[in-house]
């Protein structure tokens, strides 16, 4: 009788025995993202992606020179130098962008595959929401320049307001986007924002919630955008954040204990990342419209658990 003996090495499976030697070969293939749009959506791709790669036991692959990398230097993904394999790969895509798709997430896993989806859900990541966290951290210049910023406003803020120290203060980060959500295409289309109302409502929140709490404001560089802050987002406890790069306001906000978000991808990681108590805008889509159907019913497959709508 022979003996047989088998060893695993880079993937490849070595049987062996006193009268053959058989290989059989087990390479992962690639999944690449198909990048579209800005930061707060290169992250859904990114985290939706890495989730549906693990599912189907694929690799994600990207450039290594793509923006995400400039950004987080910590990714797990492959980096390679050289794009054909991504451009040479069979394409997939999603069924509609702000709801899970079952098939979306399930692909064979014997080809290489390009996913040309913006996949704006939690749920392809959710299995993977730890690596998500260890991946998402802004690299050292970044990180430097954001926690400057978020220290310079704290103690600008306490050495005004000796009524409310630092130790007790529940910093909250206000993320409000309009700008390209009033284009007449997209309200066309049923965009909506935020309204005053829901702003004033979601501030008074944290007041009663918390008797020392700062809250830290930012909007686009748009000067309609900077002059409706000016108007609706108010009081001695709010500071309006001057504008900087997308990276280091995602940054800050993501410091801040809890988060008010208004619409759009940006404000939904830097809430996630923050991870507090996130009050976000429930009326994202008017009722009956085509962006309507970009959502599933109760719109639950894109806001995260545990947040609270208004």
């Amino acid at each position: 009788m022979s003996t047989v003996v088998t060893i695993c090495t880079l993937g490849l499976y070595v049987f062996l025995s006193s009268t053959q030697t058989r290989i059989v070969p087990h390479i992962k293939v690639h999944l690449c993202p198909d990048w579209t749009g800005r930061l707060g959506n290169l992250m859904f791709q990114y985290a939706s992606l890495f989730g549906i790669a693990k599912r189907n036991d694929m690799v994600l692959t990207i450039h290594e020179d793509d923006e995400i990398t400039s950004v987080f230097d910590n990714l797990f993904a492959l980096k390679l130098k050289n794009k054909s394999i991504c451009e040479h790969a069979q394409t997939w895509g999603e069924m509609e962008p702000c709801l899970y798709d079952m098939l979306a997430a399930t692909i064979p896993s014997n080809r290489n595959v390009k996913h040309m989806s913006l996949l704006q859900s939690w749920k392809y990541f959710s299995h993977v929401e730890q690596a998500i966290r260890e991946q998402f951290r802004f690299n050292h210049k970044i990180e430097s320049k954001c926690q400057k910023m978020l220290k310079d406003a704290i103690i600008g803020f306490t050495s005004n307001h000796t009524d409310k120290p630092v130790e007790n203060l529940q910093v909250v980060g206000i993320h409000i986007r309009r700008g390209d959500y009033l284009d007449k295409d997209k309200i066309a289309y049923g965009y909506q924002t935020a309204d005053e109302e829901y702003i004033t409502k979601s501030i008074n929140y944290f007041r009663s919630k918390f008797k020392h709490v700062l809250f830290l404001a930012y909007t686009s560089y748009y000067w309609k955008d900077l002059l409706w802050r000016e108007k609706h987002v108010v009081g001695s406890d709010v500071i309006r954040m001057r504008v900087t790069s997308p990276e280091i306001d995602m940054c800050v906000l993501s410091k801040c204990n809890h988060s008010i978000i208004t619409v759009g991808s940006f404000g939904w990681w830097a809430a996630w990342l923050a991870n507090g108590t996130t009050i976000y805008y429930k009326n994202v889509a008017k009722n009956g419209s085509e962006y309507r159907n970009d959502f599933s019913e109760d719109l639950t497959d894109y806001f995260y658990p545990g947040w609270i709508g208004f």
